[in-house]
């Protein structure tokens, strides 16, 4: 039987790194010697690796997730599905924002990455390497994913919850689409795409200028303004809860006022770790909705950030009211239709 094309896209991470002066150092070998340590590999697929970076994830840039986007839609023909391995610090950044760049897969596109170095005693890069490359070749989800420690889960409602850990990865908002053990079990979640002759829709822009800013006791509200004078177009704050942010000593309300008139769109998320923003619950969060702040409902912040960046970057005409509807808009599973904590709560509890 004639095996599946994969295209192996190295970025660099753990999974390439060596002790270098008493501190691991990413990059230090690339994705062919990567292979060299899973020789059973080949039984599965038929590989061609590329390198593109060899950072530390801490050092990823969006301008290479459109590096990273471009080198699969320039493959996308000639290869069944697409392998990146990627440092775990901003892997589902860079799966999130992949997941708005890369729209109507036809095809597996599975990151992963590693705890610890593959010739490290006790590594599960050789696992997740195989186990993302078993994805690929052996299913129809048709999305962008993260595989790792035996789960599969959906890029872009993906969160890192530990440092270390091998269960490094969570989904939020969902349950993993599929295990994989013996056989890939799937959960029942819905895939994004199963029709194998999708037209790939590729977005080449990203806005780079939005950020992520925690709100904490004491915040200074001109903080805003401040971040609107460097350059920034948009602005995710995670608030408190489900979505509150101070109204009475130190307000924010006039200062997301202000960045609205400016068409500066503000998204107010959760600081819960899993939590989703239901702003019109309390007064604190409604004052921010009713002078047109934006609720993230349940998107991670991390994909807020993305998908704001893709919006603000193919549609900069946009008016506010229309990057509020195309916002909150489901595009590739990162937003559920749910839209109250009654619906979240049968439906978190009917898993």
């Amino acid at each position: 039987m004639t095996k599946k094309k994969v295209l192996l896209i190295g970025t660099g991470g753990t999974i390439t790194a060596k002790m270098v002066n008493g501190s691991w150092r990413p990059g230090e070998f690339n994705e062919k010697e990567l292979l060299t340590f899973i020789p059973e590999i080949k039984e599965i697929a038929d590989i061609r690796t590329i390198d593109l970076f060899n950072i530390d994830s801490s050092n990823m840039q969006p301008k290479y997730w459109l590096e990273i986007a471009k080198e699969i839609k320039d493959n996308y023909s000639d290869y069944d599905g697409f392998v990146i391995t990627h440092g775990t610090d901003t892997m589902h950044y860079s799966a999130s924002a992949l997941s708005f760049l890369l729209q109507d897969l036809s095809k597996p596109v599975v990151l992963t990455g590693s705890q610890v170095p593959p010739h490290k005693l006790g590594s599960d890069a050789k696992r997740n390497v195989l186990d993302a490359m078993r994805v690929a070749t052996e299913t129809d989800m048709h999305e962008v994913m993260i595989v790792f420690n035996s789960k599969i889960l959906r890029g872009n409602r993906t969160k890192k919850f530990r440092e270390l850990e091998f269960e490094a990865f969570e989904s939020v908002g969902m349950l993993p689409l599929g295990v994989i053990e013996h056989d890939i079990r799937h959960t029942g979640e819905h895939y994004q795409n199963d029709n194998n002759n999708a037209e790939l829709k590729f977005f080449d822009k990203l806005e780079e200028a939005v950020c992520i800013q925690k709100i904490t006791p004491g915040f200074n509200p001109k903080i805003i303004s401040g971040l609107i004078d460097l350059g920034y177009k948009g602005i995710i704050l995670e608030g408190y809860g489900a979505g509150n942010v101070p109204i009475d000593e130190n307000s924010l309300i006039p200062e997301i006022k202000k960045a609205i008139k400016k068409g500066v769109p503000i998204i107010v998320s959760s600081q819960c770790a899993i939590g989703f923003s239901w702003m019109y619950l309390y007064e604190c969060g409604k004052k921010a909705l009713d002078v047109g702040a934006i609720p993230g409902h349940d998107m991670v912040s991390e994909t807020e950030m993305t998908k704001l960046m893709w919006i603000l970057g193919n549609y900069p005409d946009y008016s506010m009211k229309e990057i509020k509807e195309l916002f909150l808009k489901d595009i590739a599973g990162e937003v559920s239709d749910i839209r109250t904590p009654k619906e979240k709560r049968i439906w978190e509890y009917s898993l």
